[in-house]
């Protein structure tokens, strides 16, 4: 039987990029700002400079594809790469138009995400497979990630 721990929870700024239009969809690059995490077992700083490609389709639903490096306070690297579902939401747009930040569950932001690291104190990232969900805040994105563990 598969259950879910907490993992970690993770935010950062992000720069928006409007690609436009293209034949598969309307493409925006969201470019990772500065952010931090922490989880049980590791925190540390995520690295400007990744990023996420979404892709929106017709309805407000969109498609992510997330690529980001964290750095944990003790000098490991990780490479976290995650996919997922966002819907875009008018309730969503008037909290942040007025100032405030979403909530978990105001709107569709889902995810499942992968982690690579070649250092071994977090070697056991690498056999990890978490889901979690996000928000939108003023500075960028808020995230808390749950592990699928065998129970």
């Amino acid at each position: 039987m598969l259950k879910l721990e907490p993992l970690l929870r993770f935010s950062n700024g992000v720069i928006i990029h409007s690609i436009g239009k293209t034949p598969f969809g309307d493409r925006t690059t969201y470019v990772i700002g500065e952010g931090r995490f922490e989880g049980p077992r590791l925190k540390g700083r995520i690295l400007p400079g990744g990023g996420d490609w979404l892709l929106r389709g017709t309805g407000g639903l969109s498609k992510l594809d997330v690529r980001k490096t964290f750095e944990t306070d003790d000098g490991a690297m990780i490479d976290v790469r995650y996919v997922g579902l966002y819907r875009f939401s008018d309730e969503v747009t008037t909290k942040l138009s007025g100032g405030g930040a979403s909530e978990f569950g105001d709107t569709l932001f889902q995810v499942q995400a992968q982690f690579e690291t070649g250092d071994q104190r977090y070697a056991w990232l690498n056999e990890v497979l978490a889901i979690g969900e996000g928000r939108e805040t003023q500075s960028g994105v808020d995230y808390q990630l749950y592990s699928i563990v065998r129970g």
